[in-house]
């Protein structure tokens, strides 16, 4: 039964945690705490394990380690199975094992606020913040997960890194203030304009690396703009990613007959908004870039 309802949920992804030596009673604990995620994007899974059985074991995420001992933590880091850094649970309040460390006996509220942070710096999965939903106030749990994302960015921050010119063209408010929130994370110049034509003025002096085109706007659709997009000196190579929420095949060999390069269905999570950013913008990273004369 509970497997039936979490295959509902659109989109899940499913987390499988280590458990490494905890009591029973911790295990227990756990496990509910565990269940309470069944019905989120973000379902963490369980798996009680011995040390002998973690080195043998590469169908878990990460690690969970429960001791009060702070050596056998920097003696398990140091193995060759530690291919990430375990989120510890201490047992004794006063030690300082690391940067995700849970105290015991677990607040349930704390222990899956610790799991998502490791999730969204170390993982980089945040599946809460959405390009094209509706113009609502933003939570606070998602201004908490892209102060995160913000920090790990600018931690990982290469300074030879080249500043990326990036067009975003569309008519709705909240996808433009999404998309500013996402390019935040980043030091990418970004050019936004609210209808196909302003953007088809912007490219005629402008080279871009990367255009994200909504499809029904007022005015010119995006599939007669992609095309002029394309038809652009300066522009001809530049990849055009075209936002909409239609879904249909036809929509999309539409898009591709247009000369688009991607095509994402709105509401647009940060990982998949990270997945095509990341695919498009590797060659101008690498200093591949070819531009017209």
């Amino acid at each position: 039964m509970k497997q039936g309802k979490q295959k509902s949920i659109k989109n899940q992804r499913i987390f499988h945690v280590g458990i490494i030596g905890a009591s029973n009673k911790e295990a227990n604990a756990i496990k509910r705490i565990f269940a309470v995620t069944n019905f989120r994007k973000r379902c963490y899974s369980p798996k009680i394990l011995n040390a002998d059985q973690s080195q043998k074991n590469n169908n878990v995420d990460f690690f969970l380690m429960c001791t009060d001992n702070p050596f056998e933590i920097d003696d398990w880091c140091q193995s060759p199975h530690c291919k990430s850094p375990p989120i510890f649970l201490a047992r004794n309040k006063k030690q300082k094992l690391g940067k995700y460390q849970l105290s015991s006996p677990v607040n349930p509220g704390k222990f899956v606020q610790t799991l998502d942070h490791y999730t969204i710096k170390e993982l980089n999965y945040f599946p809460e913040f959405e390009i094209g939903s509706d113009d609502a106030p933003i939570d606070e749990v998602t201004i908490s997960g892209l102060k995160i994302l913000r920090s790990n960015v600018n931690s990982n921050k290469n300074p030879n890194t080249p500043q990326l010119s990036i067009l975003i063209v569309d008519d709705s408010l909240a996808v433009q203030r999404q998309m500013k929130l996402e390019f935040q994370l980043r030091s990418d110049h970004l050019d936004v304009a609210s209808n196909a034509e302003d953007a088809i003025c912007a490219i005629q002096t402008k080279r871009y690396d990367l255009i994200f085109l909504d499809v029904v706007m007022p005015g010119m659709d995006g599939y007669t703009a992609c095309k002029k997009i394309k038809k652009n000196r300066r522009n001809h190579n530049t990849p055009v990613v075209l936002l909409t929420s239609r879904s249909s095949s036809f929509d999309k060999i539409k898009g591709a007959l247009a000369g688009c390069d991607a095509y994402l269905v709105k509401p647009i999570n940060h990982n998949e908004f990270e997945d095509v950013y990341k695919k498009f913008t590797q060659h101008s990273m690498q200093g591949d870039r070819a531009h017209a004369s």
